[in-house]
């Protein structure tokens, strides 16, 4: 959103500025001739660094969206006089530490505005949900009438109804997942049930793993035992769903696995793939509203930043822990990423 604020020129800088490599022209301040893109991709993972032309970018998250202003001079009662060159660059971080909390404190007065516009035209959508709703119920009936002693219903079934049974789970959760944008308590309405989380994790792993154009190329593995059934709301499926959607979206080699480890009363849910390493710093804002991280972003794989989003918020509904971390494989240029939810 904030990317799109300032193409509509409702915010504007004083200085260069990116937005998720996006780059905007300051007002007051234009952009350096000295500095490129090496320049801005020097350091990524700092707040603030100077370049090899002794100029700064400074970086912030805001919004879920990665805020560079870029080529400028900064100046304090302890810099030295600036260079010549470096002149029209000049500015303080004081003020742009104003600007960026003033920004901050815009956006959130624009989404609160922007998400109660939203969430009345959604209340229009119900009857949408409803159908869809019938949709998965019956595909579901047809499902389960192709069982037979050696396969489960969706593993027997014909490949069109496979695929027919798929669009119907992922239109629910598309739904599903912009009502609990739209309005969070959602996340915990209903009652709490008993649940065999790894029955339900079979099953998604089945609809999800399912692709009639490639099919047995993307498979996900369960490993480990639940014995217990754990008591979830409705709303749980999300997070396991939005994890997967994630593993099989960004993932660059080998298959997707789930890993369970259940102790006494308390479960551990794993997600793993192996994929572009997510740099330390973006580890914590990959489950805010609207955040892709700078690999992502580079891979050019369509995604707006919601489903790990909404995870969070049925997670916290639940009282439940969910992490992220990313660990480089030697001598691959990969990482092993693992999305852990505990359960308790």
């Amino acid at each position: 959103m904030l990317k799109d604020i300032f193409k509509e020129n409702i915010l504007t800088s004083p200085w260069p500025l990116y937005i998720d490599d996006f780059f905007f022209d300051g007002t007051k301040i234009t952009k350096s001739p000295t500095c490129d893109n090496s320049c801005l991709n020097e350091k990524q993972s700092e707040e603030i660094y100077k370049c090899k032309h002794g100029l700064s970018h400074i970086s912030k998250i805001i919004g879920g969206s990665r805020l560079v202003i870029s080529g400028v001079y900064i100046c304090s009662s302890n810099s030295k006089k600036p260079f010549k060159k470096h002149k029209p660059q000049k500015t303080s971080i004081t003020a742009i530490n104003k600007w960026l909390s003033e920004i901050e404190s815009k956006l959130s007065s624009i989404n609160k505005l922007a998400n109660k516009i939203a969430k009345d035209k959604f209340d229009q959508f119900h009857e949408f949900a409803k159908w869809a709703n019938e949709i998965n119920f019956y595909s579901n009936r047809l499902v389960n009438k192709s069982k037979n002693s050696q396969c489960s219903g969706f593993e027997a079934a014909p490949e069109d109804l496979k695929s027919l049974h798929k669009t119907s789970v992922m239109l629910l959760d598309s739904l599903d997942t912009r009502l609990i944008y739209f309005n969070p308590e959602s996340a915990s309405f209903g009652h709490k049930r008993a649940t065999d989380i790894y029955s339900m994790l079979h099953k998604i792993s089945l609809v999800l793993g399912h692709s009639k154009n490639n099919k047995g190329k993307i498979k996900i593995k369960i490993n480990g035992r639940v014995q217990n059934k754990h008591s979830v709301y409705e709303s749980f499926k999300i997070i396991p769903l939005s994890l997967l959607q994630n593993a099989l979206k960004y993932r660059k080699s080998n298959d997707v696995e789930v890993h369970f480890e259940e102790n006494g009363k308390d479960l551990t849910m794993n997600v793993i793939s192996v994929g572009d390493l997510i740099p330390k710093d973006e580890l914590p804002s990959l489950f805010d509203r609207g955040f892709r991280s700078t690999s992502a972003l580079r891979s050019r794989i369509e995604g707006n930043g919601l489903g790990l989003y909404v995870a969070s918020i049925v997670a916290k509904a639940h009282a439940f822990d969910l992490s992220v971390k990313s660990e480089i494989l030697a001598g691959k240029g990969l990482a092993k990423n693992t999305f852990t939810v505990r359960i308790n």
